[in-house]
């Protein structure tokens, strides 16, 4: 049963070239990573200016292993940095 993350955010101003150069490089990295099925970069089509990641796994102990990888860690502290407060992060199981 395949795994789902949703990654969503709001670059702070002046920010959003960063933003989405770092969550390009951890779809990226994720890709690459052993379980990936898929992962995208998505933007917002209502102009809300939000961005963000969506990664489909194998397992959440696939996805878990990626995000806890050197890289993925200090790719997201940077992310973090730079985006407004209010990130969200959700994950979902299918059926």
């Amino acid at each position: 049963m395949p795994y789902i993350r949703i990654s969503l955010m709001k670059p702070q101003e002046g920010h959003a070239d960063e933003v989405e150069r770092l969550n390009r490089e951890l779809v990226g990295l994720y890709q690459g990573s052993r379980g990936c099925l898929v992962s995208y970069l998505v933007t917002a089509a209502d102009g809300s200016g939000e961005t963000g990641r969506v990664s489909v796994w194998e397992s959440e102990d696939d996805a878990d292993r990626a995000a806890n990888e050197h890289r993925s860690l200090a790719l997201r502290s940077q992310l973090h940095l730079r985006v407004e407060e209010g990130h969200v992060e959700r994950s979902f199981l299918t059926e």
